[in-house]
């Protein structure tokens, strides 16, 4: 008996199903077709192990022809109405025929290989991204709180996304997150967007990594700001590593080069020191041109010395550098490479007019060497066979306004002790 009215149930729900491809879809016929299915299903629960194979035969294949039909049924009743059916009759969860929408084939859905392959391609983007990211920032020793953040805010998001493309319950989770709904919307997203959104939001990510990214030289001269700072409180192990991370967000950040080339010579380590210089010199740095017409005057390399202080000075007018220091060493350096020259005419207008700035009262304040003007200058004078006065006076400066603690300064200031001693005599 049990198997009868199942059978006959079946044929009823059969019947319905064929009807489909007679008539046009409206809704008072796929309610029909879904009585029809929870009868089935009911019969099926009563009739519990009676039921023969051809029986469970001919409901799978209905079920597949009623699945073919979802895309054509879905056309007519949209999403909205299967919540309110749903929520009016509060099916249970395996009955999947209340959900024909979520089976249903969509358009986009025949795109969903390219967003797939989209998808991965941005992660994988991402990643690379990522790992350029935390590898300047862990260059040069310690990350820092700054670097703590900066790579861990970005790893996290990142990792979190690629896990909803690669792994099972990554997936299972994006999707439960797209079921619940969105409170700006008020309605769940529809599981043909997925792939879409999914799409979209490695996109997001990726933009948020490039914008990122495009803010490392920010970053560096965070870093360059704080290792100058370590440099002025003598802190040199922390600033050579504040510079280097500075250099390592940014290759070209010229200042960190100058000022890491700076730390070099402090510690007397010339050659270092010269290629720092160099580097700076490329993003012409007139103070780097400076610092390197210097060491090349010591290393008796008079002509490439003189190139580089005469471009200095070039650079410094172009550029409109409100630095006296930087001018008065720019002038001074080159009379001291003119001197050596013999070519004391030049010598003499330079460091004449770096002795001019250093004479300033708005510019003296910011020059920490002014006797070294007046030491190479009374040398000059001697060598133009001047006045013994005005080679004295100079003499009287250079000693005057000198330091010992300055390297350069303490031949000079040798030299002056003795022809005002000679003088007196």
């Amino acid at each position: 008996m049990m198997t009868t009215k199942l059978d006959s149930i079946l044929e009823y729900y059969e019947a319905a199903i064929e009807d489909l491809n007679c008539s046009k879809i409206e809704i008072e016929h796929v309610l029909n077709i879904l009585h029809a299915r929870d009868a089935v299903q009911d019969a099926f629960k009563q009739a519990k192990h009676s039921s023969n194979s051809s029986i469970l035969k001919r409901l799978i294949l209905a079920d597949a022809e009623l699945r073919d039909k979802a895309g054509a049924i879905t056309q007519v009743i949209k999403a909205e109405e299967w919540e309110n059916w749903r929520s009016s009759v509060h099916p249970p969860a395996e009955a999947w025929w209340w959900r024909l929408e979520s089976i249903a084939p969509h358009p986009w859905d025949d795109w969903d290989w390219l967003w797939k392959l989209l998808s991965v391609a941005g992660w994988t983007i991402n990643i690379s991204l990522l790992v350029n990211i935390a590898t300047r920032f862990l260059a040069g020793g310690g990350v820092g709180l700054i670097g703590v953040g900066a790579v861990a805010l970005p790893s996290i998001l990142t990792l979190l996304q690629a896990s909803s493309q690669l792994t099972k319950f990554g997936e299972e989770g994006f999707a439960k997150l797209l079921d619940k709904k969105i409170p700006i919307l008020g309605k769940k997203i529809s599981k043909e967007y997925h792939q879409e959104i999914k799409l979209g939001s490695t996109l997001l990510m990726s933009g948020f990594l490039i914008g990122f990214w495009s803010c490392l030289p920010i970053f560096s001269d965070i870093y360059n700001s704080n290792g100058s700072d370590n440099f002025d409180r003598g802190n040199f192990s922390s600033a050579e590593q504040n510079f280097q991370r500075a250099i390592s967000l940014n290759a070209d950040n010229k200042f960190a080069h100058y000022n890491l080339g700076n730390l070099y010579e402090e510690w007397d380590q010339i050659e270092k020191a010269k290629l720092q210089y160099q580097i700076a010199i490329g993003g012409n740095l007139p103070q780097a041109h400076n610092n390197l017409g210097r060491l090349y005057i010591k290393d008796k390399k008079y002509p490439q010395a003189a190139t580089l202080l005469t471009k200095g000075l070039q650079l410094a007018a172009q550029e409109g550098f409100d630095k006296p220091e930087l001018k008065y060493s720019l002038f001074k350096n080159l009379g001291w490479v003119r001197f050596k020259q013999a070519r004391y005419e030049e010598a003499s207008l330079n460091l004449t007019a770096a002795i001019g700035i250093s004479e300033n009262p708005e510019a003296s304040q910011y020059i920490r060497n002014p006797s070294a003007a007046h030491c190479l200058f009374a040398q000059v004078l001697e060598k133009q066979k001047e006045s013994s006065q005005k080679a004295l006076s100079q003499w009287g400066k250079c000693v005057r306004l000198g330091s010992r603690t300055n390297p350069e300064e303490d031949e000079w200031l040798h030299l002056a002790r003795q022809k005002l001693r000679g003088t007196k005599k």
